[in-house]
């Protein structure tokens, strides 16, 4: 009889596992709305990964820049020297960042950095608090405005 209940204690705890490993990690994409890469016909989509629940890390292959990487958080004020209120309003329309990005509980604002020397600052938010409401703008070193697609 322990032995059965060591047996689902450990299978409890491998399935717990592998369901957090779900959730703590959400694939996206970064597709460029202005600049270089939005000449490319037809218009290409990055792949990114963000990984877990609180803060975490975001990575997307650029191949202007390689393999760019940052960290991001939920906690704390988002000090970042940039504003990318422009780019909001370019992607979602006018005043898009005024009526439902500013003051939103649910934001990130980082950097990324590129192993080719780059850097990419970006912008998440989730005005709802829902799946699948996240979205996000970033631009890069060279002229590059991207949407961010967050499949959460």
């Amino acid at each position: 009889m322990r032995v059965f209940g060591f047996r689902f204690l450990i299978l409890g705890v491998v399935f717990g596992a592998a369901l957090v490993g779900c959730v703590l990690s959400v694939t996206g994409s970064f597709s460029p709305v202005r600049g270089p890469l939005a000449a490319a016909q037809p218009v290409p989509s990055y792949p990114a990964r963000m990984t877990g629940a609180l803060s975490g890390q975001i990575t997307v292959s650029l191949p202007s820049d390689g393999s760019c990487t940052g960290a991001w958080s939920l906690r704390g004020p988002q000090q970042q020297s940039f504003d990318l209120s422009v780019a909001w309003d370019l992607i979602y329309g006018a005043g898009y960042h005024t009526a439902h990005v500013l003051g939103v509980r649910e934001f990130v604002r980082t950097s990324l950095s590129c192993t080719g020397g780059g850097a990419i600052r970006m912008e998440l938010s989730n005005e709802t608090n829902k799946p699948g409401n996240t979205r996000g703008v970033a631009e890069d070193d060279h002229g590059n405005v991207f949407k961010i697609s967050v499949y959460n």
